[in-house]
């Protein structure tokens, strides 16, 4: 048995917390979605959070893109979770972690849910193949 739950975990943090609700219930058909306020950040709790499972996704917005604590804590989570990852809806990569997604602004939601489910899963892929060549390897 895994030590990890494989469903991924994702985190919303959009300046509206309505339009975060709504967007977490969206997709909780496939991940552990959870909505990050930017006025309740917890590194500690985020970054424990983010270890219980194999993969996570921190998904903002362009107005919450530019909070240097949101990217703080990305950047922290990127050094800490092998499988973290961003994605930034309307804003710029910069001062986001190598590797982070950025999507235009006025994508549509449903775009943006296929996105995150399609990249989940391709995610979870790579983390059971990484996981069965090291399992190989220590035979």
């Amino acid at each position: 048995m895994t030590p990890f739950n494989s469903t991924p975990i994702i985190w919303i943090a959009f300046s509206n917390g309505a339009e975060s609700e709504s967007f977490a219930a969206r997709i909780r058909d496939f991940a552990e979605a959870r909505v990050l306020s930017t006025s309740e950040l917890n590194r500690s709790e985020f970054l424990h959070e983010n270890g219980k499972h194999q993969s996570a996704w921190l998904v903002v917005d362009e107005e919450t893109s530019e909070n240097a604590t949101v990217q703080a804590l990305a950047r922290a989570s990127t050094e800490s979770h092998d499988y973290f990852k961003c994605m930034v809806i309307g804003g710029n990569l910069q001062g986001w972690p190598e590797g982070s997604i950025e999507l235009p602004q006025h994508e549509l939601s449903t775009a943006v849910i296929d996105r995150l489910r399609n990249e989940s899963h391709v995610l979870r892929i790579s983390i059971s193949r990484m996981r069965h060549m090291r399992r190989l390897q220590g035979r």
